[in-house]
C-alpha cells in the first residue's frame, strides 16, 4: 500500500467519523459503551482482590487471581506454568516468611487496553513490609506487566504476568 492509499483511507475515515457526530450518529454503539463499563468494572474488581489479598498473604485468594493456564515470569527464577505451580509457589512463600506482614501495597496503573476478552495493562507498585513483629519496616517498588482474560461469566483472570523489583528487596526465600 502506498504512502497516497493510506492518506486516501485515513481521510475517508475522518470524513465518514466527522458525518456520523455530525449527523448525531454514536461513533460507538451503546451497547458497546455499556459492555466496555462492565469490563471496567470487572478489572477493577479484580484489581481490589489483588490488594486485598496480597495485604492479607492469602495464598487461596491470590492463587484465584489466575486463569488455570496463566504463566508467571519472575525475574531471574523459574516459571510458574499454571494455576497449580503459582499456587505452590504462594504457598512456598508464605512457609518461608511465616512472621511477615505486608503493611502497604499500592498500585499505580499507567495504562490499560481492552481488545477482544483481552487486556494488556502495565503498573508500578510500592509496598512496605516487615519480616518479623518489631521488625524494620522495609519498602520495596517494583513493575508489572499483566495480560488479562476474560472469562464466560463476565470476570477478568490475570493470564500472563511479569514483574520485577526496581527498588528494595523483597524478603529472604520469597519469590515471585
Amino acid at each position: 500500500m502506498t504512502l497516497r492509499s493510506v492518506a486516501s483511507v485515513l481521510c475517508a475515515f475522518t470524513a465518514g467519523a466527522l458525518a456520523a457526530q455530525l449527523l448525531g450518529e454514536p461513533l460507538v454503539s451503546a451497547k458497546e459503551e455499556d459492555a466496555h463499563a462492565q469490563d471496567l468494572a470487572a478489572i477493577e474488581s479484580l484489581r481490589r482482590q489483588d490488594v486485598a489479598a496480597t495485604l492479607s498473604r492469602d495464598t487461596a485468594a491470590l492463587t484465584e487471581l489466575w486463569t488455570d493456564d496463566a504463566v508467571r515470569l519472575g525475574q531471574g527464577e523459574q516459571d510458574d506454568i499454571g494455576k497449580e505451580a503459582i499456587r505452590a509457589t504462594n504457598e512456598r512463600n508464605k512457609a518461608a516468611t511465616p512472621e511477615l506482614r505486608v503493611l502497604s501495597y499500592v498500585p499505580e496503573y499507567k495504562e490499560l487496553t481492552i481488545a477482544n476478552g483481552w487486556a494488556f495493562e502495565w503498573r508500578y507498585y510500592k509496598a512496605s513490609y516487615v519480616e518479623s513483629p518489631g521488625g524494620e519496616v522495609k519498602q520495596v517498588r517494583g513493575k508489572v506487566l499483566a495480560v488479562l482474560k476474560k472469562l464466560p461469566d463476565g470476570s477478568w483472570k490475570c493470564a500472563r504476568g511479569m514483574g520485577v523489583v526496581a527498588s528494595g528487596e523483597l524478603p529472604s526465600g520469597f519469590r515471585r
